[in-house]
């Protein structure tokens, strides 16, 4: 998403989900002690079915919780789990380049890890309203473009080397990157692993120093530290997002690893939780109650059109796509850039486009792997339409099938997006992504319209 400032700090009292004591100090600082005490466990629980209990009185609810339950939920499990995975590859990779022991099968092997990662944080962007914006997580773990300036002098700097290498380095990322806020998340990563579209290789790492214009003042053991400190961070965030949703039934290992790393709860305004204090799964199958994100179901059904859905459509086509293609072609605005190109080290621009796409796909068909899906789930967003008559759902379908197939067009095309990016099939792919994005808008409208059901 668009490079912002950092993550903003709150701390604040006053919430269900996590066990906290009162410290003696000047500004009476909340210091939490354990994410769920067993009673705060058992609450959650409570609460998870009966927000249940009241999504599936009615069939709109049934939609929404079918929504949560085959898409949103398992996307976050599973970007927990690919971030824990990447985690401990780029440590390895540390560990052994430190050694003098790093082989090309540790690089890849990382390199997977970033790209298994990927896949799972781009197919949730249809649904970054909730944790990831109301907790800054976003901007936190995924901004460009990265800033080789700020990298430069970052791993020049003996405070900055004494943190990622010290005993809790991503805690020390995560509270001092002020000054290198532009490359943290997968884009650092992206650029210590991948260059050219390649994996690095070994014999790049083991050079004492970068061959990058402009940063062969860094070194490459201190670049394989920072990579596992950034990792680390990530990591944390991705299980705070996860637990922001999903509360009390995250897996037990993660919530120790928040427990180990309380510093990220303490950086959000409810404890990691909604407005509500409750995971944001129940906040959305609360509507029609005073614990509801939404009053009505069908102002839920169109958030998730128009606040998640068309919110990462729109940004696809005019500004991932948009930006880079309006320079190279000469209609740029002022506020376009060249450089504005997710993903340029590894060149899989048009895979995470696409991905952004499967993550829609995903969320209206009421399933995850749509990729090789073309029948919506029973209780999903599409059969909802289609059951109430929708005048517009072959258009909507035909958009989004049109839009994910430019985008496969391009990738097969051999020519990246970096490497030509006024090409006309970005044209074809932008024209394709704001049809889908004007459906998706326009179901939203319609689907605002209705009554519960």
């Amino acid at each position: 998403m668009k490079k912002v400032t950092k993550l903003a700090m709150f701390l604040l009292a006053g919430t269900l989900a996590t066990g906290f004591v009162s410290c003696s100090s000047d500004d009476d600082e909340v210091i939490n002690t354990t994410i769920l005490t067993p009673e705060q466990q058992s609450e959650l629980s409570k609460i998870a079915s009966e927000s249940s209990a009241n999504a599936n009185k009615t069939e709109m609810g049934k939609v929404v919780d079918n929504y949560l339950k085959a898409v949103v939920e398992p996307t976050y499990l599973s970007l927990a789990e690919k971030s824990d995975e990447l985690y401990n590859a780029c440590l390895n990779l540390y560990q052994k380049r430190k050694a003098g022991t790093l082989t090309q099968n540790d690089i890849d092997a990382a390199c997977e890890a970033f790209k298994a990662a990927r896949k799972q944080w781009e197919q949730s962007e249809s649904f970054l309203y909730g944790a990831a914006s109301d907790n800054k997580i976003d901007p936190h773990i995924d901004q460009w473009p990265l800033d080789h300036d700020q990298l430069t002098k970052a791993l020049n700097d003996p405070k900055v080397i004494a943190g990622i290498t010290s005993e809790n380095p991503a805690k020390f990322v995560y509270e001092n990157n002020g000054n290198f806020d532009s490359v943290l998340g997968f884009h650092g990563l992206e650029f210590v692993l991948f260059r050219n579209g390649k994996n690095r290789t070994v014999a790049a790492f083991n050079a004492e120093k970068e061959t990058e214009a402009g940063l062969t003042s860094v070194s490459t053991v201190n670049e394989a530290a920072f990579a596992a400190a950034v990792a680390g961070d990530l990591r944390n965030m991705t299980y705070l997002l996860e637990y922001g949703w999903l509360g009390a039934s995250i897996p037990a290992a993660h919530k120790t690893q928040l427990l180990n790393a309380m510093w990220v709860v303490n950086g959000t305004r409810y404890q990691g939780l909604s407005p509500k204090n409750i995971p944001y799964r129940d906040y959305l199958r609360f509507a029609t109650t005073d614990r509801g994100y939404y009053p009505t179901w069908h102002e839920t059904i169109s958030n998730i059109f128009v606040g998640g859905c068309a919110n990462i459509c729109e940004e696809v086509a005019s500004q991932k796509l948009g930006q880079a293609y309006r320079t190279a072609t000469g209609t740029a605005t002022a506020d376009d850039a060249a450089n504005y190109i997710e993903s340029p080290y590894s060149k899989r621009s048009f895979q995470d486009y696409q991905d952004n796409i499967y993550s829609i796909k995903n969320s209206l068909y009421g399933v995850r792997g749509t990729e090789n899906i073309s029948t919506p789930a029973q209780n999903s967003i599409m059969n909802l339409l289609k059951n109430s008559n929708y005048p517009k759902y072959n258009d909507l379908n035909n958009a989004l099938n049109e839009a994910i197939a430019a985008l496969e067009t391009a990738k097969k095309s051999g020519i990246a997006f970096i490497d030509n990016p006024g090409h006309a099939q970005v044209k074809n792919c932008i024209e394709k992504v704001e049809a889908l994005n004007e459906a998706l808008n326009e179901a939203g409208k319609w689907i605002n319209q209705q009554t519960d059901k």
